[in-house]
């Protein structure tokens, strides 16, 4: 306040470089206390002694308020009141001194001056003290709102990591959401998939165990026996098809599954599930190639999860194929490992070629004769994806389909130059 009167004060006066210099150097006495201190009480010596050593008609004492005003810059209470009894005492000290004591009186002109000038000097600084006093309660004032301020902000920073915890935990509440419908919807299908897959093959062995049941006790029907007895396995083979698919479903979306990774021939494997599939392809007349290169290569992932993957696909093939053959091929690209099936079928359709590896899509169209809901080819990308590679599929209606599996680098162990072989099996003649 007081502060702010001088740099008016000194912009009114003095030229704008001069008042900036005053300002800078009021700023800096304000600051510094102990120069405030030194500079009001070497004024108020100063005055004493001028007042000392002049004559008595010269009244310096009526600005004696000076030192008081510097006093009060500096913001220390003490300091006024002392300056203020010893130049008060100094008044009438210099008067009495100067003044002979014949001509001393109550009303002399001189002495009534001097009273005065004590006067308006307690004056000054009681005014002076009222000034610091609320110099300080204002500067109390701002030093709690300052504080009150800074708490504010602590408390609006912790608001704002509250607020982005929320924010973060209600993300992960929607995310967690999304999932359990998406869980839920799954199981639905699922459901409804299970209860298509297995009924047909369960109504199909109970019929079949009636009728084997009925023509047992009648010789007359013992040749009808084989038909049914293979019936019921093609049924039984279906329902623990449909099963298997249930099951690995489940452990994928539990993930209990794990990698189990071991080493192995790709090409001892490869031959080994198309041994497996080739009692099928003869029951059709169909022939089974399998093409590896010289340079068979060594895995390190999980033997049992690629060859389910690889009888899935063979199976598929045979399944949808009427003449010719399933051709399985084993190759080496930028290092990593192509195994392709390709087949001579009834291949399929290009709308519905982009939903092929869909879960639970319905594979029929008007080419085929029998419907699945495809839990195979959807668990054959999903344990590609656990091996770390993906699948692939390419078709043209009418005329077949190839599914290409692609493994990492990261699988191969080695390359062993072998001589290139080229195995197949066909339905005898």
């Amino acid at each position: 306040m007081f502060g702010s009167a001088v740099s008016r004060l000194a912009r009114r006066m003095w030229p704008e470089s001069a008042s900036r210099m005053a300002c800078i150097a009021w700023s800096y006495f304000r600051h510094e206390r102990r120069v405030l201190h030194a500079t009001a009480i070497s004024a108020a010596i100063c005055l004493a002694a001028a007042d000392f050593a002049t004559w008595i008609e010269l009244d310096i004492a009526a600005i004696y308020s000076i030192p008081l005003v510097l006093a009060a810059a500096s913001r220390s209470r003490r300091l006024l009141w002392l300056l203020t009894a010893v130049l008060a005492v100094s008044t009438f000290l210099v008067y009495a001194l100067q003044i002979s004591p014949s001509a001393f009186t109550l009303r002399e002109p001189y002495f009534v001056n001097r009273t005065l000038d004590v006067a308006a000097m307690l004056l000054m600084a009681a005014l002076l003290h009222v000034w610091i006093r609320s110099v300080e309660v204002r500067d109390a004032q701002m030093r709690l709102l300052d504080e009150q301020n800074r708490k504010l902000e602590v408390a609006n920073a912790e608001l704002v990591v509250r607020e982005a915890k929320i924010a973060r935990q209600s993300a992960e509440l929607e995310l967690r959401r999304r999932e359990a419908e998406e869980a839920s919807g799954r199981k639905t299908r699922l459901l409804a998939s299970v209860s298509h897959d297995i009924r047909t093959p369960l109504n199909a062995i109970k019929l079949t165990a009636n009728a084997m049941r009925l023509t047992a006790s009648d010789p007359r029907f013992g040749g009808e026996m084989p038909p049914m007895i293979e019936r019921l396995q093609r049924s039984t083979s279906s329902l623990l098809e449909a099963v298997s698919d249930l099951l690995d479903v489940a452990s994928l979306d539990s993930g209990r599954i794990e990698r189990r990774d071991t080493v192995f021939a790709l090409a001892d494997l490869v031959a080994e599930k198309c041994d497996d599939v080739r009692p099928l392809a003869q029951s059709k007349g169909l022939r089974v190639d399998v093409d590896a290169p010289a340079a068979q290569p060594f895995l390190c992932t999980d033997r049992a999860k690629l060859g389910r993957i690889l009888s899935n696909l063979v199976t598929n093939a045979i399944k949808y194929t009427d003449a010719g053959g399933v051709l399985v091929s084993v190759g080496i690209d930028g290092g990593g490992v192509l195994i392709s099936v390709a087949d001579t079928g009834i291949g399929i359709a290009p709308e519905r070629l982009e939903h092929l590896f869909d879960e639970y899509g319905l594979l029929s169209s008007t080419t085929m004769r029998s419907s699945s809901w495809g839990l195979g080819l959807a668990i054959c990308r999903r344990l590609a994806h656990l091996l770390g590679g993906r699948i692939d599929a390419e078709s043209t209606l009418n005329r077949g389909s190839v599914f290409t599996v692609r493994l990492p680098r990261a699988c191969v162990l080695h390359i062993h130059e072998a001589p290139p072989s080229r195995q197949s099996a066909s339905a005898p003649n």
